[in-house]
């Protein structure tokens, strides 16, 4: 390397080091900045499930529903058997296969109707818990706002986890898919909100 070179590389070495320790410096000196601590409630999301009017009032109307359903069942079984009676003192066979036939068709449109009634109970079913998540999200969100609260948890680590004699699986993938689906291993009982938000709900004009 000739002399000129040698020269002109020596300050611009220098001149690299400086830089890289301003730089250090700098971040160095700089203060790490972090998020501010979040508000944190929970909320017993059985319970509120369990007392809040709106599920009263669904379940009133369900609960007509299935018991209207039920008469009509009823009747129609209580028809399909006066019908069977009838076949039974039929003056001959071919008239007696005939009112037989009749009942036959009689439980297949049934089993039809049932089946019909049973999609629409269940859809009624869905409605009711869809509008009582509704309100109990809106309303929890009001209640955040006005209390300060950051983020509302569920609290599903209440209860002890439980088996069942029912169910086609084993008592271990019972007990592990319960401990997988659990999100919250515990709860300060200060943070809970559970009542404050009921009785916003209950509270709520229909």
């Amino acid at each position: 390397m000739s002399v000129l070179k040698r020269e002109l590389a020596l300050p611009l070495g220098f001149a690299l080091a400086a830089a890289l320790i301003l730089v250090g410096h700098e971040a160095f000196g700089r203060k790490t900045t972090y998020a501010p601590a979040s508000h944190v409630a929970t909320v017993d999301l059985g319970k509120v499930f369990e007392r809040i009017n709106v599920n009263k009032s669904w379940e009133v109307e369900i609960m007509g529903l299935a018991e209207r359903l039920n008469v009509e069942a009823n009747g129609r079984q209580e028809a399909i058997g006066r019908k069977l009676e009838e076949a039974e003192k039929a003056a001959d066979e071919p008239a007696a296969q005939r009112i037989r036939d009749s009942a036959a068709l009689m439980k297949l449109e049934m089993d039809e109707w049932a089946k019909l009634k049973k999609l629409e109970l269940d859809r009624e079913r869905a409605l009711m818990w869809k509008a009582m998540y509704k309100a109990i999200r809106d309303q929890t969100n009001a209640l955040a706002m006005a209390d300060g609260w950051d983020i509302v948890l569920v609290n599903d680590s209440l209860g002890e986890l439980n088996l069942s004699n029912e169910v086609n699986v084993s008592r271990e993938q019972q007990i592990l898919t319960q401990i997988l689906n659990r999100r919250l291993l515990y709860a300060s009982e200060l943070t809970d909100i559970t009542e404050q938000l009921i009785v916003r709900i209950n509270n709520l004009k229909p």
